[in-house]
């Protein structure tokens, strides 16, 4: 059977025109705002109206762009010499879409699509937001392939385990661990979709278990190691602690930062942790403040990766009408 495989990922802006497309889409997604129609249009419009000026701003300071399209390529030219199969990026919000790389697919007779999402812990809002993108676009083309998941989630796979020391590792060098608080930065969600039933939290919070766990048995230790979430948006009830008051109320003046939920660099990680957090830690006249990189398009999460599409994929859905996920659990039936 010839198949391809797709990465799942939000994606961000190519250019300072396209920020206005990634929030309007972003906010246009049932899945981040599980609201009716009328009401997400105008939230969509305040959010929009309040935040594009500061998004611009924010990308300017990265050359007018996301790097997370560019790093992403870097990962697929690494994946295509140990993969016999086509290899697409397909980014929910903003190009490349999926749709482009599907009209492609259909025209050469692709008959199974592996889906590996971007994401280590599986949210609603991610890994499935971009598994229904993946379906309405090949509906809408009229495109029938076999649709598999590679995996739903890795947050508790001892080979991305490792990676994730191994970064940490290479972040922090030579120097003395025990001086340092390690946070393990993930992306916050709203308190409104966790009790929804999504199983983000207690996934990333398995995961800081599992990194705790790793870190003793090779002998890295710590002053502490704390589970903190970033990105907060507005007035409402979010996961905690939130990354700001932790900064802004230091135990400690010298701090590691690891982002927990991502696996590409982004604005999240090179702009709201390596800039503008930075300056906080300024401030306050931190001792150290060093933001590991994200796994991009190391040699590890290569083999990962590869290693789920070469074993047999596990179906997402029981059924093309139910949105259960057989691995956590999460969603409803439709």
């Amino acid at each position: 059977m010839n198949k391809a495989l797709f990465l799942l990922n939000m994606g961000g802006p190519n250019d300072l025109d396209e920020v206005e497309l990634f929030l309007h889409n972003m906010f246009s997604d049932k899945n981040i705002l599980p609201t009716n129609s009328m009401t997400r249009a105008l939230i969509r419009k305040i959010i929009i109206t309040k935040r594009l000026d500061d998004a611009k701003e924010s990308y300017t300071h990265l050359g007018g762009k996301s790097p997370l399209s560019d790093l992403t390529h870097k990962l697929i030219d690494k994946l295509k010499s140990k993969l016999d199969m086509p290899i697409y990026a397909a980014m929910r919000y903003v190009p490349p879409f999926a749709g482009d790389a599907l009209k492609q697919c259909k025209a050469d007779g692709i008959e199974e699509l592996i889906l590996f999402p971007m994401y280590p812990q599986y949210s609603t809002t991610t890994t499935l937001s971009s598994y229904e993108d993946i379906v309405g676009r090949c509906k809408a083309l009229d495109y029938h392939p076999k649709i598999t998941m590679s995996t739903c989630q890795y947050f508790d796979d001892m080979d991305y385990i490792h990676a994730c020391v191994a970064q940490i590792e290479k972040a922090i060098g030579d120097k003395e661990t025990s001086e340092y608080d390690l946070l393990l930065s993930a992306h916050g969600l709203p308190m409104s979709i966790i009790k929804a039933g999504d199983p983000y939290q207690r996934q990333v919070e398995s995961n800081v278990s599992a990194i705790k766990t790793l870190l003793a048995l090779k002998g890295i230790v710590f002053k502490d190691v704390k589970l903190v979430y970033q990105s907060k948006v507005g007035s409402a009830a979010w996961l905690e602690p939130n990354l700001v008051d932790v900064l802004r109320n230091p135990v400690n003046r010298k701090v590691l930062i690891y982002p927990l939920a991502f696996t590409i660099d982004n604005s999240e990680t090179l702009f709201e942790l390596d800039i503008e957090h930075r300056e906080i830690a300024e401030k306050i006249k931190y001792d150290d403040y060093i933001v590991a990189e994200c796994m991009n398009d190391s040699d590890t999460f290569v083999d990962l990766i590869v290693k789920y599409v070469s074993k047999e994929p596990t179906p997402m859905y029981p059924c093309a009408d139910c949105s259960i996920c057989l691995c956590c659990g999460a969603g409803q039936h439709l």
